[in-house]
């Protein structure tokens, strides 16, 4: 009898202890926690031409660190071919892939798709104009246009005829500057457009092919023309040129050709302030005050890269060098001073910094 009391005790014990067990609160199990991305910038990466998919890795100045083809690895599908650009707009990254004719929505802070604006002709650059509208700017082949974008339904709503092959623009007040590049042609003109009525309100002759354009701390617009090749495209017939334009007069009140008749200007950026433009041209990377009637002869940095901008928090200049074209390239971050910094891979043909 004690055998059989001993072990009726122990499996009570047994059972109770487990019962106390059972209605324990037990800790929940971690979930992996979303990447986001904050503090840092976004870099396009054009990827092969012709072929493939570009890009966009994102670096990180948090941690200093750099993740890369982060669209695809948060929504499982490519970008597509070529990745032009990127702006954020509203909390919203709007990347335009040029080759693929369309601009592809992500969440600025997860990446997560957003769906996309689809029935473009080698778009360029997008501009957010309010909170309902959008302006797309189409390079096109033997035209130009700025395609006007519903934001919520993502629709085209209008198309505004603009100088040849549309590239970069600007907001100034209520007016739209686009420069026309010339597309596969040329063309010397900026087309101003009402943001309110998507009017045409004038076309201004500046130099050759004008690509990029800024607006500086006097509310002056800013256009970089990269000139024009002769037909054999041996030596440019048109040197480049920096030209600016008084936005209330739409009228060009300066004029800096430069002197080389083999190498274009390109990558105009402006530093927080808008105090200073910076450009690249024959290998190197030079500044231009925005009160200077004279061009810089003596470089920043004495170094060619694809692409230039500027961290609107540090004024640290992030240039893309794109290397053989065929594989990942690099940026390379220089202080204000025009040192190195660091560097860090990307993908194939870094072109365009997005800072967030």
């Amino acid at each position: 009898m004690k055998k059989k009391q001993l072990f009726v005790s122990a499996l009570a014990i047994a059972t109770a202890f487990a019962a106390c067990k059972k209605d324990d609160p037990q800790p929940d199990t971690p979930t992996p926690t979303e990447t986001t991305y904050n503090n840092g910038v976004f870099i396009t990466n054009e990827g092969p031409f012709g072929s493939g998919s570009g890009t966009v890795s994102f670096y990180s100045k948090s941690g200093s660190t750099v993740s890369n083809d982060i669209f695809e690895a948060k929504n499982s599908y490519p970008l597509g071919n070529v990745v032009q650009s990127m702006e954020i707009f509203n909390g919203k990254g709007y990347i335009v892939v040029n080759n693929a004719g369309k601009v592809e929505i992500a969440d600025a802070s997860t990446f997560a798709s957003g769906g996309a604006i689809t029935g473009l002709s080698s778009p360029r650059y997008f501009l957010g104009i309010d909170n309902n509208k959008g302006y797309i700017s189409e390079w096109g082949t033997t035209t130009g246009a700025v395609k006007v974008v519903d934001l919520s339904t993502k629709v085209i709503t209008a198309t505004v005829a603009t100088g040849k092959g549309a590239e970069g623009m600007i907001k100034v007040g209520n007016k739209v500057y686009v420069a026309c590049s010339g597309g596969f042609g040329n063309d010397s003109i900026v087309t101003v457009i009402d943001a309110a009525t998507n009017a045409v309100l004038t076309n201004i002759v500046v130099g050759a092919n004008p690509k990029s354009i800024k607006a500086d701390a006097n509310g002056k617009v800013w256009v970089l023309c990269s000139g024009q090749w002769n037909m054999s495209y041996t030596m440019l017939e048109k040197t480049g040129s920096l030209v600016r334009i008084d936005a209330t007069s739409d009228t060009v009140d300066l004029s800096l050709p430069f002197s080389s008749t083999s190498s274009q200007p390109f990558n105009l950026v402006t530093n927080n302030a808008k105090t200073s433009l910076y450009y690249t041209y024959d290998g190197k990377v030079y500044s231009h005050a925005y009160t200077a009637t004279t061009l810089s002869a003596s470089a920043v940095i004495s170094r060619n890269f694809y692409g230039l901008g500027i961290d609107p928090t540090t004024d640290y200049f992030y240039c893309a060098d794109a290397g053989n074209f065929t594989s990942n390239g690099k940026v390379l971050r220089y202080n204000t001073a025009g040192i190195v910094v660091d560097s860090f891979t990307v993908g194939i043909i870094p072109g365009n910094f997005c800072f967030k």
